[in-house]
């Protein structure tokens, strides 16, 4: 995609659910996450940190969705929890953006969270841009109290989101339709 036209990019990029290994290597994932961190950051707070789950460490973190599971849902079904597991193997790569706001006297903690979202999408834009396929994934896991002590959430960071990586397989999502965006102009 080098050369692409950022507009273009911007544009043109897709989630993509259905995807297989390789995922990115490490040397290019660095590079994605260092790109991530050109997020916008008012007083350089950088309030988010990555956590990269890979290889069998996405079955330990799917053993921690299913115990959260069978603590918020005591009947769910062993077909349910052997479901949930496999949430964590959707992707051969996992990474988990997390927010770390903190008390700032300029910078109050939504900017600091709007940060950190940024940041995640940048994981998804330099994957896109790498040719790698990305899906951002939330939900109520990275609340669960099992979960954040499988990653070692402290008190005050929270997931922004859960971006799979690797490589896109199946056919390519259709095109977003053109969009007219919703502007007032003032003048």
């Amino acid at each position: 995609m080098s050369g692409a036209d950022p507009l273009a990019v911007l544009r043109d990029r897709r989630s993509r659910a259905a995807l297989a290994a390789p995922a990115p290597p490490r040397s290019e994932l660095q590079e994605i996450l260092t790109a991530a961190c050109a997020a916008p950051d008012h007083a350089r707070l950088r309030p988010w940190r990555f956590i990269v789950i890979e290889e069998t460490a996405r079955e330990a973190l799917g053993d921690a969705f299913a115990a959260a599971q069978a603590e918020r849902e005591p009947d769910a079904t062993p077909a349910d929890l052997r479901r949930t597991r496999t949430k964590a193997l959707r992707a051969p790569l996992i990474v988990v953006v997390v927010g770390t706001p903190r008390p700032h006297p300029k910078v109050p903690v939504w900017e600091q969270r709007a940060s950190a979202a940024c940041a995640a999408y940048g994981v998804v834009l330099a994957a896109h841009v790498r040719g790698h396929g990305a899906m951002w994934r939330t939900g109520w896991y990275g609340e669960a109290p099992k979960v954040r002590a499988h990653l070692g959430l402290v008190d005050g960071e929270e997931v922004t989101g859960w971006v799979y990586l690797g490589t896109p397989v199946g056919p390519e999502p259709a095109p977003r339709p053109p969009v007219d965006p919703p502007i007032t102009w003032l003048g």
